[in-house]
């Protein structure tokens, strides 16, 4: 699995791909935004928000999923009493 892992990775087009993204980042920004956030990830600040970008996804991720479970929770039973008056309604 490993090999055939490289060996795709090593048949990709990068530079098509390369190539066929300029145009969408040319479509969302100037020559001088993209000079800013080169800056910006050459300096240290913009180092650590590369290097702690996983954690702080992976922290959010945990923070957030009692929240969405609540929620989702909710919704199917909001969803499941919508489904039975709407079955009540269908039989009279």
């Amino acid at each position: 699995m490993t090999r055939i892992m490289d060996d795709m990775l090593t048949d990709l087009p990068l530079d098509d791909m390369a190539q066929a993204m300029v145009p969408v980042y040319q479509k969302h920004f100037t020559h001088g935004d993209i000079e800013s956030l080169i800056a910006f990830y050459s300096a240290p600040v913009g180092q650590k928000l590369l290097h702690e970008t996983p954690a702080i996804t992976g922290e959010t991720m945990q923070s957030i999923m009692p929240i969405m479970q609540n929620r989702m929770a909710q919704m199917q039973q909001r969803i499941q009493q919508e489904v039975a008056e709407s079955l009540k309604a269908s039989q009279k």
